[in-house]
């Protein structure tokens, strides 16, 4: 993106300098290695050792100042020329991202101008063609601290198959580079991880690591607080919704139904619901858990609109998690049946006549639209298309459907249900980042360098202690193989490989801090209008440093 193409906000804010910890501000840094990892489940460390056999067991590792810890052990690093070489494996444009670049590169040349940093064109696929092109700084000044990742683009291909190990391995020998950095999610590090252990185990001199970038917040653990995009996801989505109910509250005759990313967990719809306060919250993993079908659902929804309406009340904002289609008990056996069948070769004309009596029965009973989509965007997009399923349009029938059956056995006496629905996913996820994100890419950016140059092979950065201003952030890394987990889940689970060794998806915790701070006013906000309009990020003054509710709450725990 060249300058002259931006708008006045981003040019002023590609002059933003982001802020580095000071373990990273001077110029030589010293690293403390600390205990050996294991396994995050003592049940997989036995597979984990044996398919990662070069890089189990390495030690957590920290930056400091040099001098900061008497007796570390400082180790010096080469003034040579470097090569690196950075690709995003995300699977969508995390608001961020750029700045992961932007850290690598001026690293690089403050170590040795004559470093070289190359980006991989279009993710997994630029990498194994060695489609590259080489960062410049003038070729930066159109990217710093902005959204989308179009500098070097993705896909959604990952690394499964020997063939792409090989050819991820010729590239780098090819280019003679130091070090491959891999910006992305679970996926994203889980293929690092592979690579590293792979390179290892050929002799392969390139230093893979990761860094965690992704806008759904779900790659997060014991080392990991949160990752880049997910609080400029979260503040720009709230905004939205505290439009929304404002818009709700002033019209009084609207039902919003509101569906918000995260294919794999509920993070955002969580944080954005503790920003905004919307009327009723439906999570996928509340719904997992308490083995909700499809009705209870929309008669758990009917109930709260019923509510609602004996105190006066005909508007409201209802959230739902991208996951929660997935996620109702007789909406999955559907589609695991629907997806057996489509395996076996057999079209989706013939799949509904091939049904179990249950599956057939519920298919049958869903809008025409609906049946359209779990059947077309199934063959057509393959385990990927749940985000396609317009699960807020569905719920919005079969209330309307639902509440006519009462108002006609007379139990609800309320007008019709006029309902308004949106997908906020796209509207967020090329955002302009916000200060948190530019200054936490920017680290990790930063933080990748010294891993490339200490050989730390197979290791995700990390920072910690995020809650607090950025000069008392703490710099590390984690070996992947401790973040590894073996997938139980059933082959039919999304896109999943059953028995996989994976760095996995952190579902929202139904007992934790933040879903009981949620909970406490659920009754009131329910009946009430509690409704918070948080307005848009903020980059300088009151607000320009805030932390999300969420990762506030957890570092607190």
């Amino acid at each position: 993106m060249g300058m002259e193409n931006m708008g006045n906000l981003q040019q002023l804010r590609s002059l933003f300098v982001p802020q580095i910890p000071p373990a990273l501000e001077v110029g030589r840094v010293q690293l403390l290695r600390g205990d050996t990892t294991s396994a995050a489940h003592s049940s997989d460390e036995a597979e984990i050792r044996k398919s990662f056999n070069f890089t189990y067991g390495q030690p957590l590792v920290e930056f400091v100042p040099q001098n900061f810890v008497n007796g570390g052990n400082e180790e010096n690093i080469s003034s040579a020329v470097t090569r690196v070489g950075v690709v995003f494996g995300m699977e969508a444009e995390s608001p961020g991202a750029h700045n992961v670049i932007a850290g690598i590169f001026d690293a690089l040349k403050a170590h040795n101008d004559n470093s070289i940093l190359f980006g991989f064109v279009g993710g997994i696929e630029g990498l194994c063609s060695q489609k590259t092109l080489i960062v410049t700084d003038d070729l930066l000044k159109g990217y710093r601290n902005q959204g989308g990742c179009d500098l070097l683009g993705q896909s959604s291909k990952k690394i499964h198959e020997f063939q792409q190990m090989e050819e991820a391995r010729s590239s780098c020998i090819t280019l003679k580079l130091d070090g491959l950095v891999f910006v992305g999610g679970c996926s994203a590090n889980t293929d690092a991880a592979r690579l590293a252990e792979y390179f290892k185990s050929t002799k392969c001199q390139t230093t893979v690591v990761g860094v965690p970038v992704t806008l759904e917040g779900d790659l997060k653990n014991e080392f990991v607080e949160t990752d880049v995009g997910f609080d400029t996801v979260c503040k720009v989505s709230s905004q939205l919704i505290g439009n929304i109910c404002l818009d709700a509250l002033s019209a009084g005759k609207y039902y919003f139904f509101v569906r918000l990313l995260g294919k794999e967990a509920s993070h955002v719809a969580l944080e954005c619901s503790l920003q905004s306060n919307p009327n009723l919250v439906i999570l996928g993993e509340e719904v997992a858990t308490s083995n909700m079908t499809l009705s209870q659902v929309t008669n758990r929804i009917c109930d709260a609109i019923q509510a609602r309406a004996e105190k006066g009340n005909y508007h409201g904002v209802i959230i739902l998690s991208e996951s929660l289609i997935e996620n109702i008990v007789d909406i999955r056996f559907l589609i695991q049946e629907i997806k057996g069948l489509l395996k076996e070769g057999i079209s989706t004309k013939k799949c509904p006549s091939l049904l179990s009596t249950s599956s057939a029965a519920l298919l049958k009973s869903l809008p025409h639209f609906i049946q359209k989509q779990v059947l077309d965007e199934m063959e057509t997009e393959g385990l990927n298309y749940l985000s396609n399923i317009e699960t807020e349009k569905l719920l919005a029938k079969l209330a309307e459907d639902e509440l006519a059956k009462r108002k006609k056995a007379g139990t609800y006496t309320a007008k019709k249900l006029d309902s308004v629905c949106h997908f906020l996913c796209y509207q967020c996820r090329g955002s302009l980042p916000s200060n948190f994100d530019c200054n936490y890419a920017f680290t990790l950016g930063q933080l990748t360098f010294y891993l490339v140059m200490h050989s730390l092979n197979g290791y995700m950065a990390t920072v910690t202690n995020l809650i607090q201003p950025v000069s008392k952030w703490r710099c590390g890394a984690v070996p992947f193989t401790a973040m590894m987990t073996l997938d139980t889940r059933p082959k039919d689970c999304n896109d999943a490989i059953s028995g996989e060794l994976a760095i996995h998806s952190e579902k929202v915790n139904l007992k934790g801090k933040p879903i009981r701070l949620f909970l406490q006013n659920a009754e009131k906000r329910l009946v009430d209008d509690l409704y918070i309009s948080s307005g848009p990020i903020q980059y300088e003054g009151p607000g320009s440093d805030s932390r999300l509710i969420t990762v506030s709450i957890k570092a607190e725990d």
